[in-house]
């Protein structure tokens, strides 16, 4: 009898053991609460199996087959937990977007000009804005307390413009150094187009 019990005890303390290094060696993630409980269950396996043998006369075998549905379901549950990151990570990348798109256009168009369109790109993880293309007015007129101020006409000046809407050099430079300070964006990935 204590042969018995001296030899359980070196199974249980085995068990613990390896199931102390499984655990050291294992890395953090998704998987390590599966691969916890399955330790778990074997170092119950391990106490229990002599209690078991003891009281029915049977020993308790398990087999993979017996573990085979649980790894399934948790193989199931980590591909659920990636799809609903990979969706919110997502989520949250278009609302990041949408938001900041809403406050470059404000801005914009608190300067006095007309903003048609916008496209941004930026890194999510550290919040910075790559490369941004915008499609830009001028107001035709800016009446604020029945006040109309008029845009400087110049005449014989290279940077005249055909065209009324379209943008000085000098107004380009204006909008870029404002993003630049902003929102931390390089001049050189600002691209204005006037229509």
């Amino acid at each position: 009898m204590i042969n018995a019990i001296s030899s359980w005890v070196e199974q249980v303390i085995i068990a613990v053991v390896i199931g102390t290094i499984i655990e050291m060696i294992l890395p953090k993630g998704n998987t390590s609460k599966y691969i916890k409980t399955v330790i778990g269950i074997y170092i119950l396996y391990t106490i229990i199996s002599p209690v078991i043998k003891g009281v029915t006369g049977k020993e308790l075998k398990l087999t993979y087959s017996d573990y085979e549905e649980y790894f399934n379901y948790a193989n199931e549950q980590i591909e659920i937990e990636r799809e609903l990151d990979n969706a919110n990570s997502s989520t949250i990348e278009n609302t990041y977007k949408i938001e900041l798109e809403k406050k470059i256009k404000n801005d914009i168009e608190d300067m006095g000009f007309i903003l048609n369109s916008i496209s941004l790109e930026f890194n999510i993880n550290d919040g910075t804005i790559k490369d941004v293309n915008l499609s830009l007015d001028k107001k035709k007129e800016n009446i604020q307390n029945n006040v109309i101020t008029i845009n400087n006409i110049e005449i014989g000046n290279s940077e005249t413009k055909s065209k009324e809407n379209d943008l000085t050099r000098q107004e380009i430079e204006k909008i870029k150094e404002k993003l630049k300070q902003d929102y931390g964006i390089d001049k050189e990935e600002i691209k204005i187009n006037s229509i």
